[in-house]
């Protein structure tokens, strides 16, 4: 399995593009997630040429230094405030549409093959869920189509005053009616292990109840909090997911994607970066790949 990883982690400490690409083809990384959520809480900001200017060039930068655009992220709504406007589907899709327009064609326009987009959720219930996200999905099909790019629904959460709440978008059979509803190639599932883990899920029954539909991973672990941290880098008695188990059931469901890491770092100092691209590459290596 091909392994790949964000390089917000360069950026962040202050490397160029070209350098943060080149620390993570040196590391052993065969991809890049794109981030297409740059100035996503400042639309007007984001639906500019100079944002799909930056994702583009972000995009080429990493094919001249021999990686690939294995999957990226779209803007997202954030699961600790209440949907916007009347919180009703068609309001939601009113916000929300002209952004993941906007980015799904700068991810189309760099390469993009899969776009992880995090679904709508109601409170209300997993069947007023599946119906709003199938209203949204359904705006977008013929668009996708065009552009050639995949949306991968993302399990995630909602949260109020700071405490993680059902809301159904945490389930893969949530993510798993929907996709049946819509019935397009155009969408399939990006499961996150430490979401996951978060709800007590068991990463590799996720994946099997996702099967043929997952097309991209967010790697993680956690404590119980979404920490975002990389397998192995927690304490061992806070440590609850079986990853080698987790990378035998992606073989028996035959999963094509990329082994995605989707970590989250304090600011590196720029010495820090290379190692630090090393270390991460070689646990994921490890873990995708395990010796026969």
């Amino acid at each position: 399995m091909k392994i790949s990883f964000s390089p917000s982690h360069g950026l962040n400490a202050g490397l160029s593009k070209r350098e943060t690409m080149r620390c993570m083809k040196r590391a052993g990384f065969d991809g890049i997630d794109l981030s297409m959520c740059r100035y996503m809480d400042e639309p007007e900001k984001l639906l500019t040429s100079e944002w799909t200017r930056d994702v583009t060039e972000t995009a080429q930068i990493a094919r001249d230094e021999g990686l690939e655009i294995s999957q990226g992220h779209l803007p997202y709504f954030p699961g600790h405030t209440p949907n916007p406007g009347d919180g009703s589907p068609r309001a939601f899709s009113e916000h929300w549409l002209p952004l993941y327009r906007h980015a799904l064609d700068a991810g189309a326009k760099a390469g993009c093959p899969v776009a992880v987009m995090h679904p709508m959720y109601m409170l209300e219930g997993f069947a007023q869920t599946v119906d709003a996200n199938v209203f949204l999905l359904s705006e977008l099909i013929n668009e996708l189509k065009d552009m050639g790019v995949r949306v991968a629904l993302e399990n995630i959460f909602a949260r109020r005053n700071r405490q993680y709440i059902g809301a159904s978008v945490e389930k893969p059979e949530t993510l798993v009616s929907v996709i049946d509803r819509l019935g397009s190639p155009c969408v399939g599932a990006c499961l996150d292990t430490g979401h996951a883990n978060i709800f007590r899920l068991n990463m590799s029954e996720c994946a099997r109840t996702l099967g043929s539909r997952l097309i991209a991973l967010h790697v993680n672990t956690n404590a119980g909090e979404d920490e975002h941290a990389l397998p192995g880098a927690i304490s061992a008695w806070c440590a609850r997911q079986d990853f080698p188990a987790f990378t035998q059931t992606l073989k028996e469901i035959g999963y094509k994607g990329a082994y995605n890491l989707e970590l989250a770092c304090s600011l590196l100092p720029p010495e820090a970066v290379q190692p630090y691209y090393s270390y991460c590459a070689a646990v994921a290596r490890a873990l995708a790949n395990p010796p026969e």
